[in-house]
Order: structure tokens, then C-alpha cells, then sequence
């Protein structure tokens, strides 16, 4: 079993956020691939209540996942503190482009849960490594990401794991490999 617990940062400068602290714990098992986030004073805003819809305009939690060689493939995974889910397999063309396929609700692989705990919340998503595509003599490569809108400003507070100070979160230079170096 592999875990660690690393704090986010502002995604533009590389800082801290204050008020809205994140840290997000990883564990991977033989079977699966978790990530759990506690974010610190959310307004608790979701912009979208439908699988799929677009909760990246409000508050969320999320990851990229690549498990093949090539990095311009990945999922990605958000869950909105309604606890609504969107999944994409993810081409990125570059510069802006990218081809969306998005994983069916008949597909669906994630399981996610949420707690508020007064104006903070725990956020958790899990999915089975076969399910991705995971192989052990390839890895995991992946960025985590909180998005905090304070109500419905959109991108107000970004936040990630590895900041890449870039306009976007599909910086693919930004992703880092799963292991033991990354504690």
C-alpha cells in the first residue's frame, strides 16, 4: 500500500491560499487508487447537479490520471461537493485542444463521498486500478486539483499539487509520478 498526504497550492503563484487550506491524502491499494481532500472554508457552491455536467464552473475537487505512455492521455475526475461526478477520458491536442470522451454512467467506475464539517468538507473519490488501465511497469502520473468560487466566481481560488502557474490544469508537465519519491 502506498500513502501520502501533501498540502495543495495556489495553482498561479505556487503559494498558499489563505482560508482555504487543502491537503489531499492518496492511497493506493492492489486494487485501488483513492484520493481524499480536506478543503478548508467553501461556500460549498456546485454549478451543475447532472453526471457529466459542468461542475468544473464551481467548487470541486479533482485529479488527472494518466496510466499509459502516453501523457497526453488521461481521466479526469472531478466530484462537486454535492457530491456530483464528472469523468472524461481526455486527449490533449495541445495548445488548448483537446478530445473529450466522456465515461457513461452505465461506465461509471468512481465511487465518491462527501462530509461537511461546518464551513470545511471532506471529499473522497476511489476507483478500481483495472478500471484505468493500470500497469505496474508504467505507473501512475497525475496532478490533484481544488477549485474554490467562494459562491460562483468562477476560478477564483486554484489549487494543485504541482502548481504549473499556467491558464489551464491540462498542463501535462505538471503531473507527477506515484511513488515512494513523491512523500
Amino acid at each position: 500500500m502506498l500513502k501520502i498526504r501533501k498540502e495543495l497550492q495556489n495553482y498561479r503563484t505556487g503559494g498558499v491560499i489563505k482560508g482555504h487550506e487543502t491537503t489531499v491524502e492518496i492511497i493506493m491499494t492492489e486494487t485501488e487508487l483513492s484520493f481524499e481532500f480536506f478543503c478548508k472554508n467553501s461556500k460549498f457552491f456546485s454549478a451543475d447537479g447532472k453526471y457529466n455536467g459542468p461542475i468544473f464552473d464551481g467548487d470541486v475537487c479533482e485529479a488527472f490520471i494518466c496510466t499509459g505512455t502516453d501523457i497526453t492521455r488521461y481521466f479526469e475526475i472531478e466530484v462537486a461537493p454535492n457530491n456530483c461526478q464528472f469523468v472524461y477520458r481526455v486527449k490533449n491536442l495541445g495548445m488548448g485542444e483537446f478530445e473529450l470522451d466522456p465515461v457513461s454512467e452505465e461506465e461509471n467506475f468512481l465511487t465518491s463521498e462527501v462530509e461537511k464539517l461546518g464551513d470545511d468538507y471532506r471529499l473522497k473519490f476511489s476507483m478500481p486500478l483495472d478500471k484505468i488501465g493500470y500497469d505496474e511497469n508504467i505507473g501512475i502520473r497525475f496532478n490533484a486539483f481544488r477549485i474554490e468560487t467562494e459562491g460562483g466566481h468562477t476560478d477564483l481560488h486554484l489549487m494543485a499539487l504541482n502548481p504549473m502557474m499556467q491558464p489551464s490544469f491540462h498542463c501535462v508537465d505538471g503531473f507527477v509520478k506515484l511513488d515512494e519519491n513523491l512523500k
